[in-house]
């Protein structure tokens, strides 16, 4: 029976690059955002496609229910969704952001985060009931540096707090879980001088992500990397 891999946030960087890792490795793949055409990833790439705004609690537990139906419980739950949104008036003025791009990238960044580990738990816990060993299971957030950026980037206020929200929530499952073997992994890129990555390497990415699933424990929660 193939493993599944379930990635929120389908796009043409990072999201594409691991979903066709995945893949790759013989992995059933199913992928979800809010912009997406279920039938064209279906024909173009073979993917099980949901269209998803994870913002929205409803949608995120029909959209887990949808690739369980079709594919099984997702052995590998890949975080990618973010919603970026600068402040017009730039570092000195970070409450010029409006209002609803500051909720968009909190709810869309974090909050949407915690809705999809509640499901990809749930999951976590039917494949421990697999009559062999139980296979190895892992929720992997697509993070960047942001959380420790110090000073902090005015001008960016709803990225940050909802990577923030993001790391919180991944080292908090990551604390709990990994005792029984479900481990939860925020991982960022960063450049050589160990600092913010405005374009994430996609390649790296899906090379990254592949490792941390095959780890045989949890080890850090935050993990740090460079460009290959």
């Amino acid at each position: 029976m193939s493993a599944v891999a379930f990635i929120v946030g389908f796009g043409k960087g990072v999201g594409s690059a691991v979903a066709a890792k995945f893949k790759s490795e013989g992995f059933k793949v199913a992928v979800a955002s809010r912009s997406l055409v279920p039938e064209e990833v279906e024909k173009s790439h073979g993917y099980v496609g949901v269209k998803l705004d994870v913002s929205r609690p409803e949608q995120v537990a029909a959209a887990f229910e949808r690739v369980e139906k079709a594919l099984g419980p997702a052995n590998v739950v890949i975080y990618n969704a973010s919603a970026f949104a600068s402040a017009p008036g730039g570092k000195a003025d970070p409450l010029s952001l409006a209002r609803e791009d500051f909720l968009q990238g909190v709810s869309v960044g974090g909050i949407g985060a915690f809705y999809v580990a509640q499901h990809a738990n749930n999951g976590f816990k039917r494949l421990e009931k697999t009559p062999d060993t139980p296979p190895s299971r892992a929720f992997i957030a697509t993070g960047n540096a942001l959380p420790w950026v110090d000073p902090p980037l005015p001008n960016l206020l709803g990225l940050s707090s909802g990577k923030k929200v993001l790391a919180n929530v991944v080292e908090s499952c990551a604390l709990v879980y990994a005792q029984t073997g479900k481990r939860f992994y925020y991982a960022y890129e960063v450049s050589p001088r160990g600092g913010l990555v405005r374009s994430p390497d996609p390649t790296t990415h899906a090379s990254v992500f592949w490792n941390l699933y095959n780890l045989k424990e949890q080890g850090d929660w935050a993990v740090k990397f460079t460009k290959e």
